[in-house]
Parts: C-alpha cells; sequence; structure tokens
C-alpha cells in the first residue's frame, strides 16, 4: 500500500527524493521503498528511515538514498542518518559482507556543506559514500 506523502515533506525535499530514484531507476536499481508519492514508505534502518531502499537485483545489494535541504543538512538527526547509513553491510546473499552504498542528494547551493558534514562525522572517504546535488 503506497503512503501518501504528508505535509512534513517540502516541495524542495521531494524533488531531490525523485531525482535521486531516476538516477537509481537509470542505473537498473529496482526501487523498493521511497518517500515519494506511489511508493510504501522505507522501514526503519536502526536509529532512522532513509529516504529511498533500492536493491540492485541481480547483485543482491541494497542501496540507501538520503535527501538533504540545506536547512536540515547540519542537524543532528541527519549527521546520525549519515554515520548509520554508510557503515551498513550486507548480511545475507550474493553481496554479504559488502558495503551498502550510500548516497545522498542536496541542492546545489549546500554541496560544500555536505562535504563539510560528511568529513565531521568521519565518512566522506568512505568508498561507499557517493553526494550527488540538484541544480
Amino acid at each position: 500500500m503506497a503512503r501518501v506523502v504528508g505535509e512534513a515533506a517540502s516541495d524542495e525535499h521531494q524533488k531531490l527524493v525523485k531525482a535521486l530514484i531516476d538516477k537509481f531507476v537509470k542505473d537498473g536499481l529496482t526501487i523498493r521503498q521511497a518517500s515519494y508519492s506511489g511508493y510504501d514508505q522505507p522501514e526503519k534502518m536502526g536509529r532512522h528511515e532513509p529516504d529511498i531502499l533500492a536493491r540492485n537485483d541481480a547483485e543482491e545489494l541494497i542501496t540507501i538514498g538520503e535527501a538533504k535541504t540545506c536547512d536540515d543538512l547540519t542537524s543532528e538527526r541527519s549527521k546520525e542518518q549519515f554515520q548509520d547509513f554508510s557503515s551498513r553491510q550486507m548480511s545475507t546473499g550474493k553481496s554479504k559482507e559488502k558495503a551498502v552504498p550510500f548516497h545522498v542528494i542536496v541542492p546545489k547551493a549546500c554541496e560544500k556543506d555536505l562535504a563539510g558534514v560528511l568529513e565531521e562525522v568521519g565518512v566522506s572517504n568512505k568508498p561507499n559514500v557517493f553526494r550527488w546535488n540538484l541544480t
């Protein structure tokens, strides 16, 4: 059953989520859950729910997507999400023990802020962390 996106999700956030969904689909991933109209709401992974949960079916590898507006980027919640989502590993399947790819998208205006926050929380150099921006 698809969840109706609530008023808490800003138009800007929804544009970011949609851009990442489109990128994942273009890359051949299956969108399992997303904080976007027409999709089931993502389940909690540890302390937080991601914005997008996708899967590379051939590799049996989950991908996590998170969209952040400039206003929310430096919140403690966002920092926890960056640490938690970038530290996940596959526990089953063909990709067992592989690091889960974690993609973060922000507006172009705060891409430098994203780099700073990822550096601050110690995940900027992880090979499974991917940064995107929307112009």
